[in-house]
Formats: structure tokens, sequence, C-alpha cells
């Protein structure tokens, strides 16, 4: 029998409330834990037209609080190179391209952020899944054990990191496995959030 995990993307002070308490209201009532993929230090110009949050960090820090899991989701979400990384699943990256050095930089910087705000991410989510053996090197570096991404049923152990698979980006029933389902709120319909209502 297959398990379900939720992971939210792009979550950030500037990102679609109605959606995100739409969400957050579901998973409470169910008490469900999912996961944010927080961007420290938000910088994408399609995030920064939504609406913007002055107590972002304070619904952060409750959710932390109450058992929610926070990854850090890049740094500033901004796309560098055109490589797809280890993955190659698109072809751009905020990472993979870059040396160790540029990597390690916003890996260190993107940390002290979340950690000035008393979280401690041990859990990274890289922007259009692509990063390259530098990003994993930073990535150890900076304290971090697991990685949310790659293409198997059950977790498993990879060049020193945890991988927690995410292989759906909508819900949908699977026999066997344990399953994380990454939803998009800030893009996501009222169709999508009255399917992901009803898979609940």
């Amino acid at each position: 029998m297959a398990r379900y995990f939720f992971r939210l993307d792009d979550v950030a002070p500037n990102m679609n409330w109605d959606n995100f308490y739409l969400l957050r209201e579901l998973f409470k009532q169910h008490n469900i834990k999912p996961l944010l993929a927080v961007i420290p230090d938000n910088q994408d110009s399609e995030l920064l037209k939504y609406p913007g949050s002055s107590d972002f960090w304070g619904i952060i820090n409750e959710l932390y609080h109450d058992g929610w899991v926070i990854a850090q989701h890049g740094y500033q979400h901004l796309y560098k190179t055109k490589d797809g990384g280890i993955l190659n699943i698109n072809s751009r990256s905020e990472f993979a391209g870059l040396d160790f050095q540029a990597q390690n930089y916003q890996f260190a910087a993107g940390k002290q952020l979340l950690k000035e705000k008393s979280i401690n991410p041990e859990i990274f989510v890289a922007p259009s899944h692509s990063f390259d053996k530098n990003t994993i090197k930073a990535l150890a570096q900076n304290g971090f054990r697991c990685v949310s991404d790659g293409i198997a049923l059950y977790p498993f152990k990879k060049l020193d990191l945890i991988w927690l698979p995410q292989i759906f980006w909508r819900p949908r029933k699977f026999a066997v496995g344990l399953i994380t389902i990454a939803l998009h709120p800030n893009t996501m319909s009222q169709e999508d959030l009255t399917n992901f209502r009803n898979f609940i």
C-alpha cells in the first residue's frame, strides 16, 4: 500500500495566499504535516507579482513549531544557467553549472537567513529539479542531509545524501511506495484544489 507525503513549492512572502490558506486549513483538518519548500531570499520577478505578507516568517515559524517540515528551496529562486544538472529534467538552474565556491556561498547565505528566523533546515529542494555534484558538496558543507528529488518508489542513499523521491506533481493513487506529491499553491486552479480535497 502506498503512503503519501506532500510538499508545497515556492513558499515565499509573495505568493498566492488564498490558496496557501486553503491548503493550510485542509492539512490541519486532517492532521497532515507537509514539507514547505521555503525560498530564503525570494528575488524571482514572477513570484514577486503575488501579494506579500509582512507576517510571513511568523506564519512559517508557527507551522514549523507545529511539526511542519521546512526545506530550503534554493536561495533567491533566480535561474543563472541552462544546465539540467544530474537529473536533467529542466534546462535551467540556480545552481548546476556554477563552481563550488559560488554554490557554497548561496547555500550558506540562504541557510543563515533561515537560521535568523529560528529555522534550521536539513532538507534541500532545488528549483526546477536542477543541481550537480558541486551542489551535493555544498549541501554537505552546510549541514543538509536530504534532498527532496529523484525518481524512485522509496527513499534511497546516494552521493552521501538521503534522497526523498518526488515523482508526482498532482494527486494520484499508487499501489506501493512512499510517494511525495509536490503541489504549487501559486498556480493551483479551483479545480486543482477540489481534486486535492477529494484525494485527501
